[in-house]
């Protein structure tokens, strides 16, 4: 069964009416909020709560659009500042008790347009500020056989609703909450006694956590809320407090922190990120070495993420591009720390092999990032970057709303990127010499294969979603190497006598998929380069896709060791909706049909297909290296979800 938190205690008390409204009670008790200075909650309780109701699409259309009403039990969270208390629950639970359901519902206080009465039968539209509602998730009861279940779910879809339910948001209800972007709200549910008030101060909370057993992506969401809600000058105290309880995973959480922040709107988290990174490293508990490689990791991510999805096609256009401020401050302090510790970047002749591979690594961000950010240098963007759905949201001061103009028109945007601070003056001697290397290192296969490695992600079983619609099935990953790019950055970086290297993969003329609104798909690549070859499925995304479906009887069935191991693979869809799983070899081991005809499912925060997928072809290792035995399935194989 996929889990959210596993270490949330198993009960086997079976579920009712009754204990749907105990656990509802409890999970928003005030104890495992954490809320910032000026803001409070406010719980109510409505037994016969009757709202304006209607779904499309898994939305909630406005009350303004809709005649139709439902009555609910409800547990209603408000937020309560010097503004007063929200106009519509912040969060709410919505027991339908007919329907067997659960409804997660958010509120947002956006920008909106109304029509009024102008007089003498005239109507006009004019914007105004409104509280609005989010349906974030329902809840099929019946899928649930024991409070413990539900507990898991309710935990997570709170915990989504407050911190989005996507790294990547692209709708409205894959983003955070502004108040959880700005450090003054926060939900991590706390198992043992209830307490009766949120968490107030980043000590409170971090103490608070302590044996909470929270999940990995909990983790690293409180590590944001901490960052958020810690001044400069308690920095030292909460790297000091962080490195005890967390020991050698901190470097392993800051990563995680970044895979799934939403930097946008752009706020102080990444200069305070890369404060406790210097502070961490000045009090010892990560060294220079731990540090560098760390930012260039963080650096190269970046490279790879910005090749495929540009600040010309992607992104609005441009409109929002925190990835190329994270891209300069990272490579700011890479740089700083290249100044002081040179010896990590520069090959000694006392080096092994796997140390020059380090070091080469080093370089390769340095490269990396520098290529990107001289190249953006004086690309035009709005005035902080932004998208059209999130400047419909109303946000705390200090942040300004984006003029809609700057948003949509590119030529009316009067600010150029890193203007006034070119990328030379943070180059120091070292620096220069060591980019040179850098350059030299181009001509090793590898370095140039860089040049061209873009990171693809794709929703290949989100087939069956509407335009539009929020897709949360499984994200995989792919990278994937363009010639055409390659060689024109080696034109850029005035290397052109050197030749771009064939890669081994599925060229993009192969794979299918389309490209739909409101999410990611492989076919995006066409938008970047025709010529794109794609090479391998991510390790963790294709664990992923996996663990969500329950391969065990293909796999007991089929020699499909490699597969069932989780090595080196490429999962990609083509032609008549066909999901197909390559194997190192680019052989394909798998043909996989999603079977959309039962719709989705969710649990844990994954959707998933309820009819599962279909195997309609099996290619089966021999006793002979490097042969094949091919399968084709006159009745295929169902998989079915890894849930109950």
């Amino acid at each position: 069964m996929l889990r959210f938190r596993s270490s949330l205690p198993a009960s086997p008390v079976p579920l009712s009416d009754d204990s749907v409204r105990r656990l509802a009670e409890a999970v928003l008790a005030p104890g495992h909020f954490f809320t910032g200075s000026g803001v409070g909650l406010e719980g109510e309780h409505d037994a016969e709560q009757e709202t304006a109701w209607e779904v499309f699409r898994g939305r909630l259309v406005d009350r303004a659009h809709t005649r139709q009403t439902q009555t609910f039990e409800a547990w209603d969270i408000y937020l309560v500042d010097d503004s007063g208390r929200s106009g519509e629950p912040l969060l709410s639970l919505k027991f339908d008790r007919a329907g067997d359901r659960l409804h997660v519902v958010r509120g947002l206080l956006c920008y909106v347009w109304e029509g009024y009465d102008a007089g003498g039968n005239v109507y006009l539209s004019r914007e105004t500020t409104r509280w609005v509602r989010e349906l974030t998730g329902t809840i099929s009861l019946g899928h649930f056989a024991t409070e413990s279940d539900l507990l898991d779910e309710l935990v997570c879809r709170l915990f989504q609703a407050v911190v989005g339910a996507s790294r990547l948001p692209l709708t409205s209800v894959e983003a955070p909450l502004p108040g959880f972007s700005f450090g003054r709200l926060a939900y991590f549910y706390r198992p043992g006694p209830r307490l009766d008030r949120p968490a107030r101060s980043w000590a409170e909370l971090l103490e608070s956590m302590r044996g909470a057993g929270l999940g990995g992506t909990e983790q690293a969401k409180l590590l944001e809320t901490l960052l958020h809600a810690t001044s400069p000058n308690e920095m030292a105290d909460l790297a000091t407090r962080l490195a005890q309880q967390e020991g050698p995973a901190l470097l392993r959480l800051l990563r995680t922190l970044f895979n799934e922040v939403s930097l946008s709107p752009w706020t102080d988290l990444v200069d305070k990120t890369l404060s406790l990174l210097d502070e961490l490293e000045r009090q010892g508990h990560v060294t220079a070495e731990q540090a560098v490689d760390f930012l260039g990791g963080l650096i190269r991510q970046i490279g790879r993420h910005l090749t495929a999805y540009d600040l010309v096609t992607f992104h609005h256009r441009g409109a929002n591009y925190p990835d190329a401020l994270l891209l300069d401050a990272a490579l700011k302090a890479l740089l700083s720390r290249l100044e002081s510790h040179s010896e990590l970047f520069d090959d000694a002749t006392e080096d092994g092999g796997e140390v020059r591979d380090r070091k080469r690594l080093c370089r390769r961000a340095l490269r990396q990032g520098w290529l990107l950010r001289r190249f953006y240098e004086g690309h035009p963007v709005p005035d902080a970057p932004t998208s059209p759905g999130e400047s419909m949201r109303v946000l705390p001061l200090p942040h300004v709303r984006v003029p809609e103009e700057q948003i949509l028109q590119p030529s009316k945007r009067t600010r150029h990127l890193f203007a006034g601070d070119p990328l030379a003056n943070h180059l120091g001697p070292h620096g220069e010499e060591t980019l040179r290397q850098g350059l030299r290192d181009l001509h090793h296969p590898q370095e140039l294969l860089e040049l061209g490695l873009a990171l693809f992600l794709d929703r290949p079983l989100g087939a069956g979603k509407g335009p539009g619609e929020a897709d949360q099935t499984v994200l995989l990953s792919h990278l994937a190497f363009s010639r055409s790019i390659a060689l024109r950055r080696l034109k850029f970086l005035g290397e052109t006598g050197l030749v771009a290297p064939a890669a081994v993969g599925v060229p993009l003329s192969a794979v299918g998929g389309r490209a739909r609104p409101g999410a990611v798909s492989v076919a995006d690549a066409r938008q970047v380069a025709d010529d794109f070859v794609f090479l391998r499925t991510t390790a963790s995304s294709a664990r992923d896709f996996f663990r969500q479906y329950d391969f065990g009887p293909l796999f007991s069935r089929f020699r499909l060791e490699d597969i069932a191991e989780g090595r080196t693979m490429l999962i990609l869809p083509l032609a008549e909706g066909r999901l197909v799983v390559h194997d190192a070899a680019m052989r394909r081991r798998l043909e996989l049909l999603p079977d959309v005809s039962q719709g989705y499912a969710s649990r844990a925060g994954n959707e998933y297909l309820t009819a599962g997928l279909q195997v309609l072809r099996v290619g089966e290792e021999t006793d002979r290296p490097g042969e094949l035995r091919e399968h084709d399935l006159s009745v295929p194989v169902r998989v079915l979800p890894a849930t109950p």
